[in-house]
């Protein structure tokens, strides 16, 4: 089983997560997608609550294709993709892990936790970000969401409804 493995803080999911599946979906080289938000991405200490994250993503995304899957294995965790993908290669050792990120992320890689040791057992692809014009995705940063939200202006041409409701209705950001 091939698996895209789409980690990230997702605070929140917006539609340009959504591409991003869709995506890797279309593209025929992943039996599934799985998306794991981070428990406390160590790069970004100020995220809201796993657990809202995780459900924000539940909501986004579980509709979208059988073949995406929500997961919450990380949340027991330390927060570093090292420990994760070593879970992961524990409890599903015949599965194939690719982990995909944004372009911008390659120039993160060297502050992760072993990232040497993490190369020698897992896939690296990068998708292209805008500005880049290779991009086939929307320009939308979950940072720019929370603005909005915060100022009480518009998201929702930006963050699926029944997240816009989550957020609302627990009072985030």
């Amino acid at each position: 089983m091939r698996v895209a493995l789409l980690g990230g803080s997702f605070d929140p999911p917006h539609r340009a997560h959504v591409q991003v599946i869709e995506h890797l979906l279309q593209g025929g080289r992943f039996d599934e997608v799985w998306v794991l938000p981070s428990p406390q991405n160590p790069l970004k200490p100020d995220s809201a609550p796993f657990e809202d994250r995780l459900a924000m993503c539940r909501l986004a995304f579980e509709g979208l294709d059988p073949r995406v899957r929500v997961k919450d294995d990380e949340g027991a965790l330390t927060g570093y993709t090292i420990d994760l993908i070593r879970h992961l290669k524990q409890h599903y050792p015949k599965a194939e892990f690719t982990f995909v990120g944004g372009s911008d992320l390659k120039d993160e890689l060297p502050r992760w936790k072993e990232i040497e040791a993490l190369k020698k057992i897992l896939h690296f692809e990068f998708l292209p970000r805008p500005p880049d014009p290779a991009s086939p995705f929307d320009a939308i940063s979950a940072t720019e969401v929370r603005g909005k939200i915060k100022k009480g202006l518009p998201a929702d041409d930006q963050v699926p409804k029944s997240v816009l409701a989550y957020i609302k209705n627990r009072g985030l950001y």
